[in-house]
């Protein structure tokens, strides 16, 4: 080409060979910068090669094969491609695994050493304490250093596996309000174990050997045949008090309450919401209306009527504060 252009070329090569010799060959055909040389006088055409010469090399670059063998050839390369992709990501693994054990070593011994100083110490600021709640949350994201499995725990797998889940479960009881659904902490205690998965029967044979040791929570069943895990200090009466203050005020006099209405602010899932309004009105505290629109619980009115004048009104009471919100809204 004349010195005042530049050229750009492109080169693509497709072969069952190793396009590395080809590169070599390459690299050493640039070096040797034959397009300076003198082209010699081509000899004429009766003119035959003379003995001992060199055969020149063919160095023409072949066009791919196309058909079967070519789709067979890209499909080759492929798997090869996809080999070294994975061998190069199972490298880069191993070395995040080796660092990870580490790190779940040093978030265990920052859990044990936060428990401690949880049961010496009982005066601590506010800010002290919202500090210890965030190193929690970071340590339960973590998961579990060394979790029960049937190789290593053998016939005490259960008796094991129950010890462990106790002691993690403590943490979210704590944030849930005291009681957590059976399945929410299934889905918790799977993801802290990692690939150490545990089916739902082991988790309730777990639970179910609370009753034989001393642990602070419990499993426990409503009437429904809803199973939840619950702290042993967790009381069902303050739990109807709240519910209480809800249903009575003017709002919830009128319209009543739904399950949403006492998961907000119970501050629980609608689930448990349901089933502790279903136990309110199990001890008479509250009345269930079902329409298309799902429950709605009342107040329950009745414990301030008088069965001998049930057209009697108390000057105080209940009875008396929804008759004055339904006379105003009319």
């Amino acid at each position: 080409m004349p010195p005042v252009r530049s050229e750009v070329i492109a080169i693509v090569v497709t072969c069952k060979a190793d396009v590395d010799v080809f590169f070599g060959r390459l690299l050493e055909a640039i070096r040797a910068r034959a397009w300076e040389v003198t082209p010699a006088a081509a000899p004429s055409s009766g003119t035959s090669v003379a003995e001992g010469a060199a055969p020149t090399e063919d160095i023409a670059i072949r066009m791919p094969v196309v058909g079967v063998s070519g789709i067979l050839r890209m499909e080759q390369e492929s798997w090869e491609n996809a080999g070294q992709n994975l061998q190069d990501a199972f490298q880069d693994l191993n070395a995040l695994m080796s660092k990870a054990k580490e790190m779940m070593q040093l978030a265990e011994k920052m859990r044990l050493k936060l428990l401690m100083n949880s049961s010496t110490e009982s005066n601590s600021n506010d800010e002290e304490m919202g500090s210890k709640q965030d190193m929690q949350d970071l340590l339960l994201s973590v998961g579990i250093v060394s979790p029960v499995t049937k190789e290593t725990a053998g016939a005490l797998y259960h008796q094991q596996l129950s010890l462990q889940l106790a002691d993690f479960v403590r943490i979210p009881l704590e944030k849930a309000g005291g009681m957590m659904a059976l399945v929410d902490v299934y889905c918790l205690f799977n993801r802290a174990r990692g690939t150490e998965l545990i089916s739902p029967e082991d988790l309730l044979q777990a639970c179910s050997l609370w009753e034989k040791v001393d642990v602070p929570v419990m499993l426990r069943k409503f009437d429904s045949g809803v199973k939840v895990i619950q702290t042993k200090t967790h009381s069902d009466e303050e739990v109807f008090a709240r519910i209480s203050s809800l249903a009575q005020k003017p709002d919830a006099l009128q319209k009543g309450i739904s399950p949403s209405d006492a998961a907000f602010t119970l501050g629980i899932a609608p689930a448990l919401a349901k089933e502790h309004l279903l136990n309110a009105e199990n001890k008479g505290l509250l009345c269930r209306d079902v329409s298309p629109d799902g429950f709605r619980f009342f107040s329950n009115l009745f414990n301030d009527i008088d069965p001998q004048n049930i057209h009697s009104q108390k000057p105080h009471g209940m009875y008396k504060a929804w008759i004055s919100v339904a006379m105003a809204s009319h």
